[in-house]
């Protein structure tokens, strides 16, 4: 795990580069006819957001709490909790923006694509339910039905994260695949979950080559040696899914707002990407002539 200071500069470096585009894309999509910048830089906002999710707290208040008794020194003026609140949730696109620059280097020739449930409410309580409703719907899984949102992924070998996509719960996952691959070459390893033969042809067009196990109402395929091994590796992004959620706090139920929500995916997916060392690797198996 980085200290705060390093977490901090490459947040910093970043936006120093980044701020200017930030504004004007706003200006331009938003139509806000001024800037009004707060007290906190944008770089500020964001680093307290993720440095949140890097630390042993699991409530943003007592984290901020314990952060302007401790640490207020390293700020010039640090505003109140409802403050802080509206500005992480206002600059959620700046988050996504870093999210994004940090997968820009992580292509690989090998990758591996799954999907998490992210549930944002327990299942006696989705009548009650409104704060997400917008985005949030029913969708089952492997544990069973759920109220929520799935979060798609690709990670390469290195266990760094190449690309993701939210959807909704009932989202089928092979519905996302050409969205997460769109421009890239890879083979690409997945469960039985994403079987299908369309798909796999369309994947084939756009030189990705789709590798699975088959079903047992299936012909059996017989798979080179190192598609196998790799394959076996898929436990591997398992692996990365209970980091986010157990290290980085990526499911929440407290979120009041669909841009507090996603500010705090985004958060969390920076946090792994920046601050996690020891990332679930994979040993690539050449393939023999």
């Amino acid at each position: 795990m980085i200290d705060s200071t390093q977490l901090f500069c490459i947040i910093d470096d970043f936006f120093l580069k980044f701020e200017s585009i930030y504004w004007n894309f706003l200006k331009q999509n938003f139509r806000c006819s001024r800037v009004r910048p707060a007290q906190l830089s944008i770089s500020e906002i964001t680093f307290i957001a993720i440095w949140y999710k890097c630390s042993h707290f699991n409530n943003f208040k007592a984290f901020f709490t314990a952060l302007k008794y401790n640490n207020s020194h390293l700020f010039k003026h640090l505003p109140c909790y409802q403050r802080m609140i509206h500005l992480m949730n206002t600059h959620q696109l700046a988050l996504h923006a870093l999210h994004f620059a940090l997968m820009k280097d992580q292509q690989s020739n090998y990758l591996w694509i799954d999907s998490t449930i992210l549930p944002v409410c327990k299942n006696q309580r989705i009548q009650r339910h409104k704060s997400l409703s917008a985005i949030a719907t029913r969708g089952k899984s492997s544990m069973g039905w759920f109220f929520g949102c799935k979060l798609h992924l690709l990670m390469n070998q290195s266990g760094g994260i190449v690309n993701t996509v939210l959807s909704n719960g009932h989202t089928a996952d092979i519905k996302m695949v050409e969205q997460l691959v769109k421009g890239m070459t890879a083979k690409l390893y997945a469960d039985r979950g994403y079987i299908s033969h369309e798909l796999k042809s369309r994947l084939k067009d756009q030189d990705i080559d789709l590798i699975t196990y088959h079903r047992k109402n299936m012909k059996s395929i017989q798979l080179l040696k190192a598609d196998e091994y790799h394959l076996k590796q898929r436990n591997k992004i398992e692996t990365l899914f209970s980091l986010l959620k157990g290290t980085y706090n990526l499911v929440t139920t407290r979120a009041r707002s669909v841009a507090g929500y996603l500010a705090g995916i985004y958060a969390s997916l920076c946090a792994y990407q920046i601050c996690h060392q020891n990332k679930p690797m994979i040993r690539i198996m050449e393939i023999s002539a």
